[in-house]
């Protein structure tokens, strides 16, 4: 049997188990993803919506009943419920009778009523709107009632010790009678009707249980697949188009909740089939009652860890289940953290929009701080990629190249863009001015430069330049795949040209053909005379580019960090030096300049003597490595006051005055200035000022 589904995950919204949820008349899925939270996702557009509600007293919701214009939020042991209005983002609370309520779930009734389960009395609380004042109807049997189904005009609610069916008038507000359960020992949940039958599952024996609802009498159990290895729990669950579908948990008992304080009772002996914490499954198993089959409806697989299935909701003609990821604490096996919310839907988003206009002001200051010391502790530090990386013996923790949610977004926002008007735009607007060919692209390079960050740890898989520049992150081949594109907008002539590792655009114009590499050069592509030259040019001279600035290997080490501090390692790129000169891409014979020279703080040594220092370079290879050192009066660092090199790791320099402050700059560089004097090295700065020894502050010296 088919189950096709739709998963929109988003790796902005991190959640522990969900609860239950509901979808107002606008399409908006309302969910509490963790405490004084409320969640929204809209099914039409994939959109998503946070909402702080601090009357939550730090409490998750357990149940979202969407009614009218309201959402009614129950809250488990609090001695009330909160009323909140999406549209103004108000709240109200509403006072439970009784002693020391509990209400976990609620239903919506087909006579317009709602009813709240109260379980530590036992009894129905009965709304007649949001706003309306509850009317308690106490329980006459014995059990708790902890939820319950509509079944034509009455509503269904199964109770254990033993088990029974106890049967609420919701349009008399009275209740029935109470029929005895299958098997004294069996605890229901769920159901489907069908067919005149109504079939329920009795949730730690894994059996399907026909009830005939008219005459009263259970007919013969239906075995469930895989009870008691693949799951030990059948939870909630809906019926749609005739099958059921049911929640599963690796949980082996009935659930019990202690009226008296509110938390569930916790067996003793083995808890889970696996030994594990218990924990909800990548599935719901389907039942079909025409054929007496079972199959499975999974979530799709994901990269970083593994999807949990938990509620659900249907109106009939759709469904939808939303769940969290538990991510990987080794290769394959789930840990303890929980992760991104997910939702699975039965039907597309089909109204999530394209992306509109390109941004041309792109912030890339604020792109970049997203990833300094951010990337998560959880996560692991090492990334494999096969054949060429293979994961280390001690791998902790989900190892992605992205974000899955945020790239299955990029990728499927960028399928439903106007391509030709968004790249014809996005060329119009950055080449404005351009007065020829050359001209509009350095305009293009300098543009892709700014706008995607060669991110040397998180990329998408993707060669869409839309999804591309809208993530804005990317590698030497995406960055092509964006130059490539925004020059085929302006009718300029473009061909991709790969080197060794490594690849580059190679645009025609004034006569002749032009590197185009802008993730590495930007506006700036290597010249002579005025002229971009050529690949082959360049590959004729191979060193001659080691003299243009190669500032995109320059990372700020807190963007190679984890948020702990940690490098991370594998299929990445490092620290300036582990990356070689780029006339290895052009064929030249491999070779890495010296490590940055971190900077330490000046020593006084007496009178107006200070020592500059700075931490030791290392080359990869080995080799000479000298120290190009400059101090600049003014923070331009344009007019030198002293320019030295050295093979040492301090100079001493005496300061020409007291009170000002200096700007020091050190550069390692090697002998690859035998091959291009003009070879590019970037500059570790500094800067300090010599005041009186006993002067309170900090003035980068010691």
């Amino acid at each position: 049997m088919e189950n096709q589904v739709w998963m929109y995950r988003h790796d902005g919204i991190q959640t522990g188990r969900p609860f239950g949820f509901d979808v107002d008349g606008s399409d908006w899925l309302w969910e509490g993803c963790g405490h004084n939270r409320l969640t929204g996702h809209n099914l039409r557009t994939a959109e998503t919506v946070r909402i702080p509600v601090p009357d939550m007293a730090g409490r998750s919701v357990v149940q979202v009943i969407a009614w009218e214009d309201r959402l009614l939020l129950t809250l488990g042991d609090l001695p009330y419920y909160l009323v909140f209005d999406p549209a103004r983002r108000t709240c109200e609370r509403r006072q439970i009778p009784g002693a020391r309520p509990i209400v976990w779930y609620g239903l919506k009734t087909p006579c317009g009523k709602v009813l709240l389960f109260e379980r530590s009395e036992s009894g129905v609380l009965v709304l007649d709107g949001p706003m309306a004042e509850p009317r308690v109807v106490d329980c006459p049997f014995e059990g708790q009632l902890a939820g319950g189904w509509c079944v034509e005009d009455l509503v269904y609610s199964p109770v254990t010790e033993p088990s029974r069916m106890i049967r609420f008038d919701p349009g008399e507000e009275r209740f029935v009678d109470e029929r005895p359960g299958p098997y004294p020992e069996a605890a229901l949940s769920g159901h489907l009707m069908h067919r005149g039958l109504l079939y329920a599952w009795d949730v730690a024996k894994g059996r399907i249980l026909p009830l005939d609802p008219v005459r009263g009498r259970w007919e013969e159990a239906i075995p469930a697949p895989d009870h008691g290895r693949v799951y030990g729990f059948m939870g909630g669950g809906f019926g749609f188009r005739g099958r059921a579908y049911i929640c599963l948990s690796t949980y082996m008992h009935p659930s019990r909740l202690d009226p008296k304080t509110g938390r569930i009772v916790i067996p003793d002996g083995p808890l889970t089939i696996d030994g594990e914490p218990p924990r909800f499954l990548d599935r719901f198993l389907v039942f079909d009652p025409n054929t007496g089959t079972f199959d499975y409806l999974v979530a799709p697989e994901q990269p970083d860890g593994v999807p949990l299935l938990c509620y659900h909701w249907t109106d009939g003609e759709r469904f939808a289940i939303t769940g969290t990821t538990i991510p990987y604490a080794q290769p394959g096996k789930p840990g303890k953290a929980f992760g991104s919310w997910i939702v699975l839907q039965s039907e597309p988003a089909a109204q999530e929009p394209g992306f509109g206009n390109p941004d041309t002001a792109f912030d890339r200051d604020a792109h970049l701080n997203r990833y300094r010391r951010t990337y998560g502790a959880e996560r692991s530090l090492f990334l494999p990629h096969l054949p060429w990386t293979p994961p280390i013996v001690n791998m902790e923790g989900p190892a992605t190249d992205y974000p899955p949610g945020k790239e299955a977004e990029l990728i499927r926002r960028a399928a439903r863009t106007d391509r030709s008007e968004y790249l014809g735009h996005l060329a119009e607007t950055i080449t404005e001015g351009a007065a020829s060919d050359a001209e509009a692209v350095k305009a293009v390079a300098g543009y892709v430069n700014r706008a995607l960050y060669y991110n040397p740890v998180q990329i998408p898989d993707t060669q869409d330049p839309v999804a591309i520049l809208e993530g804005h992150d990317a590698r030497c081949g995406q960055g092509v795949a964006v130059t490539v594109a925004i020059l085929e907008a302006l009718g300029i002539p473009t061909r991709t040209v790969g080197l060794s590792h490594h690849v580059v655009a190679e645009a025609t114009y004034d006569d002749g053909d032009h590197i185009v590499d802008a993730l590495f050069f930007g506006a700036n592509q290597p010249h002579k005379a005025g002229r971009v030259l050529s690949v082959a040019e360049l590959k004729a001279d191979v060193y001659f580019a080691d003299g243009f600035a190669q500032e995109c290997f320059a990372y700020d080490p807190e963007l190679l960090e984890s948020e702990d501090g940690f490098w991370i390692l594998g299929y990445v790129f490092g620290i300036w030096g582990s990356e070689p000169y780029y006339s290895y891409y052009l064929g030249a014979d491999k070779a890495h300049p010296p490590t940055f020279p971190l900077p330490l703080p000046a020593q006084r040594i007496g009178g107006r003597e200070v020592r500059l220092n700075w931490a030791r370079s290392i080359k990869m290879g080995g080799g000479m490595i000298e120290y190009d050192v400059r101090v600049f009066p003014e923070r331009a660092c344009r007019e030198e006051v002293m320019s030295e090199t050295t093979g040492d790791t301090s100079v001493v320099w005496r300061v020409p005055e007291a009170n000002r402050m200096y700007f020091v700059e050190v550069r390692a560089v090697d002998d690859h200035r035998k091959r291009n004097p003009d070879t590019w090295y970037p500059a570790a700065r500094s800067n300090f000022v010599l005041v009186p020894d006993d002067q309170y502050g900090w003035y980068g010296l010691m």
